[in-house]
């Protein structure tokens, strides 16, 4: 699905300087498959995402990425988004004078599978359902007034409604109580139950590992993917820390 070479990333600021921030990454996902990705903060986890769909905050300068047999690192992000990658936020943000609802029935309207109206309003109830959000959620201006769990529930509602392929969740799982966050871990793992979609993870949480099962979990360090494993590497990460990885000859500090 996701075959990712050698990518290298930088972002510039106000003053022209410019910041490398992914140094060479090689990352692969198929179908089916669950991705958790840890590492202690601007270890280029987020930037990982953005670069992934595109975002004009970051140049792609080195690597290629792959999607769907398909070079994707000219493509401009809604395309990617259309091609059926989705990146959640970290902190969602509120739009004021537009509804859930009309937000994300223009983003299945520019997707490849064009439902009807009524095909796309039952997947959209069947969403809300899965992460324990009302149906008249949606007919209020996109997280406007709403709580932080509400606005990761949306994400992951959303994640459901518009039929993507690859999920990229950026701390999806930060700043929720216990109950949001199995709503959420819920709602991820109803879309891993179709075994052509796959799921990649950023998190800081050993608890979320309490109800999602990543197939394989990655640590970054400096840009790089400094070791990659199962389960039991996640456990040594939340037992013992990062200090094994930050190992000044693999780990290129920014």
């Amino acid at each position: 699905m996701l075959q990712v070479k050698n990518l290298m990333a930088s972002v510039t600021d106000s003053t022209g300087k410019e910041t490398v921030l992914l140094r060479g990454i090689d990352f692969s996902v198929q179908p089916g498959e669950f991705h958790l990705i840890l590492g202690v903060n601007g270890s280029g986890k987020s930037t990982f995402g953005k670069v992934l769909l595109g975002s004009s905050q970051y140049k792609q300068t080195g690597g290629t990425i792959h999607f769907l047999g398909e070079d994707i690192s000219d493509k401009p992000t809604f395309e990617r988004a259309q091609m059926g990658i989705f990146l959640s936020h970290q902190s969602p943000p509120s739009l004021e004078g537009i509804s859930a609802k009309e937000v994300l029935r223009a983003s299945d309207k520019a997707s490849t599978h064009k439902r009807t109206l009524f095909r796309f309003k039952k997947a959209l109830k069947e969403s809300l359902t899965a992460v324990g959000l009302s149906h008249d959620f949606i007919e209020r201006e996109l997280n406007v007034g709403s709580s932080g769990g509400e606005r990761k529930k949306m994400e992951i509602a959303s994640l459901l409604t518009i039929g993507a392929k690859l999920a990229f969740l950026d701390e999806i799982d930060s700043g929720l109580d216990v109950d949001a966050l199995k709503m959420v871990s819920d709602g991820i793992m109803k879309f891993s139950e179709n075994k052509e979609n796959a799921v990649i993870l950023v998190s800081h949480s050993e608890t979320i590992l309490k109800y999602v099962q990543p197939t394989h979990v990655h640590v970054f360090c400096g840009g790089r993917i400094v070791a990659s494993g199962g389960m039991e590497l996640a456990l040594k990460v939340h037992e013992n820390g990062y200090n094994a990885f930050l190992d000044c000859e693999t780990c290129v500090k920014n």
